[in-house]
């Protein structure tokens, strides 16, 4: 999509569309190399910056149905390394998204809002259960992201990541 090659990205897209959906209603992930969390983190950025420049934005009831199912998916399994990769996922995401369809945009900076607060309050705690280094990295990345691109207020969150 950033370069301009909107058959090859429709091509990419038409492939995501035909993979199975889960029980949640997401794209089935596992069948494709690597943790689930991650994939989606390459997976969601290409599906909105498709559904934004290609597609008049019309897949974007689909696309926050499935952030929401990633959101619920999330909070049943609080790890940091998933909430580490969703983070990362939902500020990717956000991205590509335009500010313009202001309720599917908005409501996804709210999830990605919430999950950070959360994150911080139980991973960064004085007696925080320990942290993988990677994750950790991917998830300082996506706050510092989200902070420059005025998703979330750094000053917030600048003295606790």
């Amino acid at each position: 999509v950033q370069k301009g090659d909107a058959d090859e990205t429709a091509e990419v897209v038409n492939a995501l569309k035909a993979l199975p959906r889960t029980d949640a209603g997401i794209f089935d992930l596992s069948r494709m190399n690597g943790d689930v969390w991650e994939n989606a983190g390459l997976v969601y950025p290409v599906y909105v910056a498709y559904a934004t420049v290609c597609n008049k934005k019309e897949g974007y009831p689909d696309l926050i149905r499935q952030m929401r199912a990633w959101d619920e998916m999330l909070a049943e399994n609080f790890t940091f390394e998933h909430a580490a990769a969703a983070a990362s996922m939902w500020v990717h995401t956000l991205q590509y998204m335009s500010p313009e369809i202001y309720e599917y945009y908005r409501e996804l900076q709210d999830i990605f809002k919430k999950n950070v607060k959360k994150t911080l309050d139980v991973f960064y705690a004085p007696d925080a259960p320990g942290k993988d280094a990677a994750s950790e990295e991917l998830f300082k990345a996506a706050v510092l992201q989200a902070c420059e691109a005025d998703y979330i207020l750094a000053e917030k969150y600048e003295k606790r990541v």
